[in-house]
């Protein structure tokens, strides 16, 4: 599977957790900013560095998505590997999906 389809893939994966997907040119800010997943007014969103490769910005969705039930989701057998990848014990605890309590740091 093209790493293109992949990222359609999770992108679509995302829009049916009403995830937002934002791209950003984040080197032009004055303060350190990574891609990755945040929330803003409530509703959650991933902002990506428009300068990442494709493979980065698979990995910070795959990122993303682990914070989410995606298990009942149809889903092509590479993405449930790779969405799979990362034991729930190595994820950083940015915040609770489906609360309003997070950390100041959910931009990671």
């Amino acid at each position: 599977m093209k790493e293109s389809a992949i990222l359609e893939d999770l992108e679509k994966i995302a829009g049916q957790h009403k995830i937002r997907i934002t791209t950003a040119n984040l080197k032009k800010y004055a303060y350190f900013m990574k891609s990755g997943l945040c929330r803003v007014r409530g509703e959650y969103r991933v902002i990506l560095d428009k300068h990442l490769h494709l493979s980065e910005k698979i990995d910070v969705l795959i990122d993303a998505l682990q914070h989410f039930d995606v298990e009942a989701a149809p889903l092509d057998p590479v993405v449930r590997r790779l969405l799979e990848k990362k034991p729930q014990s190595e994820q950083p605890e940015l915040f609770h999906p489906g609360t309003k309590t997070h950390s100041a740091a959910a931009v990671n």
